[in-house]
């Protein structure tokens, strides 16, 4: 029985914006665990509005959207169909913008929670989490644009 190479192709995974893809998935996944999972004691909650930090909402679902669409560009590109590849380098630079600025705000409401939240030690250190991951992820989105910029064609 043979895998046909069309149907499963890790070399994606094997370039430089694939190690990238790779990461934010997992830089992702992180920071919505830690916005989201609430442990306290031995009570655990899923927890996606909180009372007094409204725009944490908003953080929630810039990083779900970002992790969705990294996971389905992932999960195309292993099956050999690119959902990036029918775009030109242009549109390709705007979409990935567009994430960009979305993960700077994000990451800049988490770093003001983060500030408010000294007085809320359960949410404190969970702020100051998501946005260490918030940041990382700006860092690879811009790296993602650098090499998009340099190596695409």
């Amino acid at each position: 029985f043979e895998v046909s190479q069309a149907m499963v192709s890790l070399e994606h995974i094997r370039t430089l914006p694939g190690i990238i893809n790779v990461i934010q998935v997992a830089l992702g996944f992180a920071a919505l665990f830690a916005s989201c999972f609430i442990w306290d004691d031995t009570n655990v909650a899923i927890q996606l509005i909180y009372k007094g930090f409204g725009w944490q909402t908003l953080i929630i679902f810039i990083l779900f959207v970002h992790w969705i669409v990294n996971i389905g560009i992932l999960v195309s590109s292993i099956l050999g169909r690119s959902v990036l590849e029918n775009l030109d380098k242009l549109r390709t630079l705007i979409f990935y913008a567009i994430f960009l600025v979305a993960l700077i705000i994000s990451a800049s409401l988490e770093s003001w929670y983060a500030d408010l939240s000294k007085i809320t030690p359960l949410f404190n250190a969970r702020f100051i989490t998501t946005c260490i991951f918030n940041w990382l992820l700006v860092i690879s989105q811009i790296g993602l644009i650098a090499v998009t910029i340099l190596f695409d064609r």
